[in-house]
């Protein structure tokens, strides 16, 4: 839907005070929930959710702790986000519905679909397994996320050119309007006039030791799936590996779960490859 620009609204779910962003409003279409990665925000959806709003009510969220919504003072596991997603259906009404989740969305998917699966028509899991990738490409991918990549971003800016400067830096080939975006997005003014990240910083612990203790919890939920499962990878990833994939699918029951391979992405999946990725989603949902 070209020219057509989403609604912010909030909700209380699970306790908090979640944003989200409602790509459509049409009560008569199926719901399509769309969840980002660790320290992401609903935004990162803007490019995709439009080709979906047509047939569905797509909306994006805000997870706890990232964008607008609240952080919490409880922690970020995969198994209490995935408990927020479902309070937020109950609360707005939109359910059942169908599931994007892309990279910790993906995780928080795993809960979701074993927990509370009859709120889930069709559930993607985006690019992130129980564990990550074993192979010396995804350790060495896993470790540059724990370390933020080779350069430390600065705590905050004294004002947003400072942050276009430093984003610019760190990413030449970003587009200038793109990165204005992400300023808006990812950083808000705190007590002292200082742009900081809007994303808790307790939710770093999830991109080490805490993801890997989440694991068999995470194996546990897979094998614990009942809805309609589609495991969606990067052909290029150093994230999901193809064995894992596999694993996923082979341990969801009653043969629900299936897998697809984006070509031409990596684990950025509708990042890299737009149009691929929203022709697997779309495929799925309506199968």
């Amino acid at each position: 839907m070209k020219g057509f620009y989403p609604e912010d609204k909030w909700v209380e779910a699970n306790g908090l005070q979640m944003h989200y962003l409602d790509w459509g409003g049409d009560r008569t279409k199926k719901p399509l929930v769309l969840v980002h990665g660790i320290g992401g925000h609903a935004h990162m959806f803007d490019n995709l959710a439009p080709k979906f709003s047509d047939d569905w009510h797509v909306v994006a969220l805000d997870s706890r702790g990232c964008g607008d919504t609240d952080w919490s003072p409880h922690g970020y596991s995969a198994q209490s986000q995935a408990e927020d997603i479902a309070s937020f259906a109950l609360n707005t009404g939109l359910f059942p519905f169908g599931y994007y989740g892309h990279s910790q969305g993906s995780r928080v998917g795993m809960p979701l679909g074993a927990y509370h699966g009859d709120l889930v028509s069709h559930l993607i899991l985006g690019d992130y397994g129980p564990m990550p990738d074993p192979s010396p490409a995804g350790k060495e991918t896993a470790n540059q996320r724990m370390t933020n990549g080779t350069t430390e971003r600065p705590r905050g800016f004294f004002s947003p050119q400072m942050a276009f400067d430093w984003h610019n830096e760190q990413a030449p080939e970003i587009e200038d309007t793109a990165i204005w975006d992400l300023i808006k997005n990812t950083y808000r003014t705190n007590w002292d006039g200082i742009l900081v990240p809007k994303t808790d910083p307790e939710i770093r612990w999830l991109l080490g030791r805490t993801a890997l203790k989440e694991g068999p919890f995470l194996w546990d939920c897979v094998k614990r799936i009942s809805c309609r499962t589609l495991v969606m990878r990067g052909e290029s990833t150093n994230v999901l590996d193809r064995a894992q994939a596999n694993m996923m699918v082979a341990k969801i029951p009653n043969g629900n779960g299936s897998t697809v391979e984006i070509k031409e992405a990596g684990h950025g999946l509708h990042n890299d490859n737009l149009e691929g990725t929203a022709n697997a989603i779309r495929a799925f949902l309506m199968s």
